[in-house]
């Protein structure tokens, strides 16, 4: 069964965005359980959401994963709830600010349907180390989350959900040379592990969604 992943692009404070590179790396994969359209986002108030929306009326997904990038994490973090908030003065990639602090007219949250006990598993296999979230942020991640969410039954989309990653390793380097700030303590993640566990997690949405067909 189709399943959609995308990642988001560089932004303000994130020249290097490790969910861009791995999108570019699922581009080169293709597996029997599952169909997997990888999708670029970018970081825009004002066309995250169709640039995604458009993605998904094209290819007709069963699932949907967002990942990005969280510099303060830990660790894996996966997000349960999707929150009808915003940030005010947050800029995007293109110099745009949200339009006010709500999302949309909707509930003031949406939790997110993914297997969870199976997803914990592959990354327990994978020895990635992560944590479960009830708190997205309100950044441009959280409101595609949330749009996403808002439409999932209207779209046909049975399973979503929004997985935060560290920088990656491979990527520290690149950051530093950047001249951006940085926090004074952050932890990374290697491109593969988190490429291993994306195309495990498209594996397992695959199989999960074609025995509930």
């Amino acid at each position: 069964m189709k399943s959609l992943f995308a990642g988001f692009s560089s932004f303000p404070g994130a020249p290097f965005n490790p969910t861009a590179d791995l999108i570019e790396a699922l581009k080169q994969h293709g597996g029997a359980a599952t169909e997997v359209y990888p999708l670029l986002l970018p970081v825009d108030w004002e066309n995250s959401w169709t640039v995604l929306h458009e993605a998904i009326e094209r290819t007709r997904p069963v699932n949907v994963v967002l990942f990005g990038l969280h510099m303060r994490t830990e660790r894996l973090r996966l997000e349960l709830v999707a929150r009808n908030r915003r940030e005010l003065g947050q800029k995007d990639a293109f110099g745009g600010f949200p339009a006010g602090p709500s999302i949309l007219e909707g509930p003031s949250s949406y939790p997110c349907r993914l297997p969870w006990v199976e997803v914990a598993g592959i990354l327990r296999r994978e020895g990635i180390e992560f944590e479960w979230s009830n708190d997205a942020g309100a950044y441009l991640c959280n409101d595609t989350l949330y749009k996403l969410a808002h439409n999932a039954g209207a779209l046909g989309i049975a399973a979503y959900g929004f997985v935060h990653v560290p920088m990656s390793d491979e990527r520290v380097a690149d950051f530093l040379a950047s001249g951006e700030a940085s926090p004074q303590v952050f932890n990374s993640i290697s491109a593969e592990k988190l490429r291993s566990f994306a195309v495990g997690l498209a594996s397992l949405l695959g199989s999960v969604s074609s025995k509930a067909s």
